[in-house]
């Protein structure tokens, strides 16, 4: 029998009559079914009674042992079923399986960020999660906070103070900038002082949708430095090759210049005059802060890389 149409469906059936309904199915039993649900024999029988006059069928008749379904018990068992299966399981998370994930995760970070995380970090992955793709972009300020907004970017990784208050943070660690310079450069064998500064010629690495360029630029234009900006790259990766062999000094995070100076033999000195630390975070949408993947894929990057040296 049909339901009446045109009421809100609250108004026509109750969950718990639906619940109720799957567990006398189920049990073929009044008592038992009571028993699950937590209902008294008056409770179970003013409730059957309304179920029976919501669907306008007697639903279950009483035999020697137990209950027995009617025809139409029959056919509204499957349909009432798979409607608490569904409600079921909205009330539950879907777990992240990462060894059998083929998700790909969209992650937004600098060139400098690709070069220090993702080769530790595809390496753990390779092993936990070896159907899992990453897709790395580096998208201005605008951008980023739509793509967090919609979830068409999962996570964004670095120095992102632009990102302000509406996106969740975690941070990972605070580093600092440190001068790059050829082993061979005559006026970098030690810190340079504030005069040698003014001497030295400056590559500045602008990456877009980041705010090191401007930390690094503020103290070397500063009445009181006034040091001479001699190149502006739009990639930190470019930086420590340009520096090699040549008169041209750079700062760099101290992370990445430990990296390049390994590789190209450059001399790393910690500047006297201050420049401003930074922290590197993950941020993300609060949208996505519970949804299994996306904190998955925030706590292998906290266990890699929280407080630890790249």
């Amino acid at each position: 029998m049909a339901l009446p149409s045109g009421k809100p469906l609250h108004r026509q059936v109750d969950l718990n009559l639906l619940e109720l309904f799957d567990t006398v199915y189920l049990t073929r039993n009044l008592t038992e079914a009571g028993l699950r649900l937590g209902l008294s024999q008056s409770a179970m029988s003013h409730n059957l009674g309304r179920l029976r006059r919501v669907y306008g069928d007697e639903l279950f008749v009483r035999m020697p042992r137990g209950v027995q379904p009617t025809p139409f018990a029959d056919g509204l068992a499957g349909p009432v079923r798979a409607a608490l299966d569904i409600v079921r399981d909205t009330l539950g998370r879907a777990a992240f399986e990462p060894a059998s994930s083929q998700r790909v995760f969209h992650v937004a970070m600098s060139d400098i960020g690709e070069r220090l995380f993702l080769p530790r970090l595809l390496a753990a992955l390779s092993s936990q999660a070896p159907g899992v793709l990453l897709h790395t972009s580096s998208p201005d300020l605008p951008a980023l906070c739509d793509g967090l907004a919609s979830g068409a970017v999962d996570l964004a990784v670095g120095f992102m103070p632009g990102l302000g208050k509406r996106f969740r943070q975690q941070r990972l660690f605070t580093d600092r900038y440190v001068y790059v310079a050829d082993a061979q450069h005559t006026q970098m064998t030690e810190p340079p002082t504030l005069v040698r500064m003014r001497s030295l010629r400056h590559v500045v690495a602008c990456p877009p949708g980041t705010r090191h360029a401007a930390a690094v630029e503020d103290v070397l234009t500063s009445p009181r430095v006034r040091a001479p900006v001699a190149l502006r790259v739009a990639s930190f990766l470019s930086v420590a090759p340009i520096v090699s062999g040549s008169t041209l000094v750079a700062l760099l995070p101290s992370n990445l210049a430990r990296v390049e100076a390994d590789r190209l033999g450059l001399r790393v000195q910690v500047p006297r005059v201050a420049f401003p630390s930074f922290e590197v975070s993950m941020h993300w949408h609060p949208r996505y802060h519970r949804e299994p993947g996306n904190a998955w894929l925030r706590e292998q990057l906290h266990r890699l890389f929280f407080e630890r040296a790249l």
